[in-house]
C-alpha cells in the first residue's frame, strides 16, 4: 500500500476543469517531482491534496484513510505539511518562535495540562523543543534562532519556510517552488537541504520550474498539462519524452549535470 495514493481526482472552477482525472500513488521516501507549465494544475493538485480545495471528483488516501473533505489543519495533523509559493513567515517573530507556533500540531497534552504545567507537559514540551532545535541545526537556521523571520535574507526565508513545516513532524512534506527568485548557487543550497530531509525519512512531494533542481532530487516525476496527467515516471526518462518536450520543455532535454 503506497504511503498516499490519489484516484482520479478531478477539480472544478465552474465551468473549467483545472484537474482532470489525476491518480498517482507516492511510495514512502519517494521524492516526487510534479513540473508542467503555467497553469497545468500543479498548485491545484498540492491545494486539493492539503485541503486547501476540495477535489470535486475521486479519493485521495493517507496511509490507506481517506482524508476527502478533511480541513487543511486536520489533514496537517494527519501527517500532510506544505509550503507556498510566496514567502509566508511571522515577519516580527524569531526563529524559534515561528518554528514553535508550527509545532503546536505534535502537542497531545490538553490545555489544562499545558496551564498548571504538569510533567507530562513539561516533558512533551522538551521534547518538542529539542525537534526543532534539531530541524534548525539540520536546514542551517541554527545561528539565527532569535533573529526576527524579516530579517533573514531572501533564501533564509524560503529555508525558514520549509522549516516550519517540518517541524509539524510531517510524513509527507509538500514544497510549492522552493527554489523560485534563486540564482544557481542558492537554488544549490536549497537542494541539499531537501536531500537532508529525504535522509530524515521525510516523503517529499515537490514542484519545480528549475528542471535541474528537479533532475537533482526526484525518485519520480510527474508532468501535468491543461490539468491532465501526459507522463510519469523517473526524471531521465520524463525529461526526454517527446510529448513532454512539446508540452513544457521546449526542444532542450536535460540532464542533472
Amino acid at each position: 500500500m503506497a504511503l498516499l495514493e490519489l484516484k482520479n481526482i478531478s477539480k472544478n472552477f465552474g465551468m473549467l476543469r483545472a484537474l482532470d482525472q489525476i491518480s498517482l500513488n507516492v511510495e514512502q521516501g519517494d521524492v516526487l517531482g510534479i513540473v508542467g507549465p503555467n497553469g497545468s494544475g500543479k498548485t491545484t493538485l498540492i491545494n486539493v491534496i492539503s485541503g486547501y480545495y476540495q477535489a470535486t471528483q475521486g479519493t485521495i488516501r493517507l496511509d490507506g484513510k481517506d482524508i476527502c473533505g478533511l480541513r487543511p489543519d486536520r489533514i496537517a495533523a494527519r501527517g500532510i505539511a506544505r509550503t507556498f509559493q510566496s514567502n509566508v513567515i511571522y515577519d516580527s517573530a524569531t526563529v524559534i518562535e515561528s518554528m514553535l507556533v508550527s509545532a503546536y500540531l505534535q502537542y497531545k497534552t490538553s490545555n489544562w495540562q499545558a496551564f498548571f504545567g504538569t510533567r507530562a507537559y513539561r516533558d512533551e514540551h522538551e521534547r518538542i523543543v529539542g525537534r526543532v532545535l534539531d530541524i534548525l541545526r539540520l536546514l542551517d537556521l541554527f545561528n539565527d534562532t532569535f533573529i526576527p523571520g524579516e530579517k533573514l535574507s531572501y533564501g533564509y526565508q524560503r529555508m525558514l519556510g520549509i522549516a516550519i513545516a517540518l517541524s509539524a513532524d510531517p510524513k509527507i512534506l509538500m514544497l510549492d517552488e522552493p527554489t523560485t527568485g534563486m540564482n544557481h548557487q542558492e537554488a544549490m543550497f536549497v537542494v541539499e537541504n531537501i536531500k537532508k530531509i529525504r535522509e530524515q525519512g521525510v516523503t517529499i512531494i515537490i514542484i519545480e520550474h528549475n528542471m535541474r533542481v528537479v533532475a537533482n532530487l526526484a525518485t519520480n516525476v510527474v508532468v501535468l498539462n491543461f490539468g491532465t496527467k501526459i507522463a510519469e515516471g523517473e526524471p531521465h526518462m520524463v525529461m526526454n519524452n517527446r510529448e513532454v518536450i512539446e508540452a513544457y520543455l521546449g526542444t532542450e532535454t536535460f540532464s542533472s549535470n
